[in-house]
């Protein structure tokens, strides 16, 4: 009779193993990995490179421009993104988390006058 209740107790405490396992690899699984693949993936999307060489983006920006050159870049980023430019001098933080910065320098055919742009872009959802 005593072989009995210890094999039933043994039984028991493998069933409550397995299901303290179960319990939490669905903690795991549903709490876990769901809160970190939730997140939709911030990527850098590289726009001044593409753009330094094109003459009508360097006209705006000799010209001291932001706002043409915000309309070139504007297509290039995509919808789920904002972005600030500025020229010589970077601008006032927006308060975002995630801002990724361009830097390119823009020079003339004289060797002493450039400018700088500068493009920050953040994830707003």
């Amino acid at each position: 009779m005593r072989s009995r209740r210890k094999n039933r107790k043994a039984y028991l405490l493998t069933l409550e193993a397995f299901f303290a396992f179960f319990l939490t690899f669905i903690f795991v699984v549903f709490v876990v990995l769901k809160g970190a693949a939730g997140k939709p993936l911030k990527t850098q999307v590289d726009i001044l490179p593409a753009l330094e060489q094109r003459d009508d983006f360097r006209a705006c920006i000799y010209a001291n421009n932001a706002t043409c050159a915000e309309s070139l870049i504007s297509p290039l980023i995509p919808n789920n993104y904002d972005f600030r430019i500025s020229i010589n001098a970077p601008p006032p933080s927006t308060g975002a988390k995630d801002i990724y910065t361009e830097t390119v320098f823009i020079t003339s055919n004289e060797t002493s006058q450039y400018k700088v742009v500068y493009l920050h872009y953040w994830f707003v959802g």
